[in-house]
């Protein structure tokens, strides 16, 4: 039930930016973009049926949102997605689906979208006594500033709690954290991480 109240919030924010492209009359490129959506779309609702699939299957789905949100953003960023999972393949780990993506799109809306700067996400998954750490880190304005500008919308903060909670009912280990990075007493950036316990398909 915590999975479904999300899902409508990512395909709503996509089919947005798909809406303002074709408004820009960029027809060929709207063309390819809801051709990658609909790629997109039908991976998560199959995903969305099943309470776990491979570590794999959702690194492509990022990839795919992401490229997605390439396409449609005001603003310039990269990405990188790092595994170090001691020789085990990502498609023998099993994860919950649409755990990462929503903390991902807030780096990307409300972080990266209010920074001078081109963006950087980095997205890292690690496994480490017998749990998968993950993590994304991204350069933007920082969580909590833009919680004092009120740039969280109502959708998303459902879809962050949403999430939190999910992550809270999968690890009892409390290891759910968002700290922002500073430098020189600078905020230049934010870091969610949490650790789910390692779970396998051997």
């Amino acid at each position: 039930a915590l999975q479904l109240q999300m899902n409508p919030h990512f395909i709503f924010n996509v089919l947005n930016g798909i809406k303002a492209l074709g408004n820009s009359g960029k027809t060929d490129e709207l063309n390819k973009t809801i051709s990658q959506f609909s790629v997109l779309l039908r991976s998560i609702l199959s995903n969305s049926r099943k309470e776990e699939i491979s570590l794999k299957d959702e690194i492509d789905t990022l990839k795919n949102y992401l490229e997605l949100e390439q396409k449609m953003n005001s603003k310039t960023f990269t990405y990188t997605i790092e595994t170090s999972l001691n020789n085990i393949d990502t498609e023998e780990i099993l994860i919950p689906p649409m755990i990462i993506q929503p903390f991902i799109e807030n780096s990307i809306k409300h972080g990266i979208q209010l920074n001078t700067t081109n963006g950087v996400i980095h997205i890292n998954f690690e496994v480490k006594s017998n749990f998968l750490h993950c993590r994304i880190k991204d350069n933007g304005i920082g969580f909590h500033q833009s919680k004092k500008e009120n740039n969280i919308k109502e959708h998303q903060s459902v879809a962050l709690s949403v999430t939190k909670e999910r992550i809270e009912n999968l690890s009892k280990y409390n290891s759910f954290s968002i700290e922002e990075i500073t430098e020189n007493k600078q905020i230049i950036g934010t870091k969610i991480s949490f650790k789910l316990p390692l779970k396998t398909d051997y």
